[in-house]
């Protein structure tokens, strides 16, 4: 695979963003297939998800994914020629079928090559690097979910997949709410950092990290190190406007720090109109984005 695209793709995307990890190599994997054009090298392959696993409410059953690289004098068209052998290939008449391809946000000289071809910006992972501090004093109760916690803080991840669920991406399906309380209960609570809000004596909200051991499947997306990620962070609607969300942060921002953490990623749709302002006033900025083309 021509090395000259990647180098010149690495050079580019540093140049506008040095926190994307990652963009100097393309190592092929089991059942890549590589695509070749001039300016261009990329790598396809395809995610078939089990309709039972958790991971399935969170993505369409088959997602077909495209690593690309892309330089010289015009990236665009460099990217839209992979992107068109991409689309030639043979596929299988399966249902939930989407395209992906995840590009560095700051990156924007090739994405019109993207929108021209009927993919819109869907995810985004952001990025928030940490600075040692205290939570300041919230008038907000919050806690550390426990044992007794695990339906709570499971009706609550429920509840925001299926508000996520409005923006195309995220399907909750008839075992959703099954997988879910079962990571609730033998993952979440006894080996991720997981907080809840308090109202009145009620719960009001909830927000969960993977700290840096469970995190390491999206630590190298970044250049920094140790690395955490905001699994679900969700208020209840009634309760929201009134700092719940930004006091759960600042707790859970000010336990990375002392923990050791570096920078905090996270994923949101960028079609929720409650997510993407809220994340970007708590500091998190884009760095990855997600662009989607549904097929079935």
């Amino acid at each position: 695979m021509d090395d000259d695209p990647i180098k010149g793709h690495e050079a580019r995307v540093r140049a506008v963003d040095p926190l994307v990890a990652d963009q100097g190599t393309l190592v092929v994997r089991e059942r890549d297939v590589p695509l070749e054009v001039p300016g261009g090298v990329g790598l396809t392959n395809v995610d078939r998800l089990d309709p039972g696993s958790l991971q399935a409410a969170w993505s369409p059953l088959v997602v077909h994914r495209l690593r690309a690289r892309v330089s010289g004098p015009d990236p665009e068209a460099a990217l839209g020629a992979l992107i068109d052998r991409w689309l030639a290939l043979p596929r299988d008449d399966e249902p939930e079928q989407a395209l992906s391809v995840v590009w560095p946000s700051r990156d924007t000289v090739p994405v019109r090559a993207l929108a021209r071809r009927g993919f819109a910006p869907t995810v985004a992972v952001s990025v928030h690097r940490l600075r040692p501090h205290d939570a300041p004093a919230s008038p907000v109760k919050v806690r550390t979910a426990g044992p007794d916690d695990v339906d709570v803080v499971a009706d609550m991840y429920e509840r925001l997949a299926a508000y996520d669920a409005q923006f195309g991406w995220v399907t909750p399906r008839a075992t959703t709410s099954v997988r879910i309380r079962e990571s609730v209960a033998g993952e979440v609570l006894p080996l991720e950092w997981c907080w809840l809000a308090e109202v009145d004596g009620r719960p009001a909200g909830c927000l969960i990290v993977e700290p840096p051991a469970r995190a390491r499947w999206i630590s190298g997306w970044v250049h920094d190190a140790p690395v955490a990620y905001v699994g679900v962070m969700y208020v209840e609607p009634e309760l929201r406007g009134r700092g719940i969300g930004a006091a759960l942060t600042e707790v859970a921002h000010a336990h990375a720090a002392a923990e050791g953490v570096s920078s905090l990623l996270l994923h949101h749709a960028l079609p929720n109109p409650l997510s993407t302002p809220f994340w970007a006033r708590r500091g998190y900025r884009p760095l990855l984005t997600q662009w989607i083309r549904h097929l079935t």
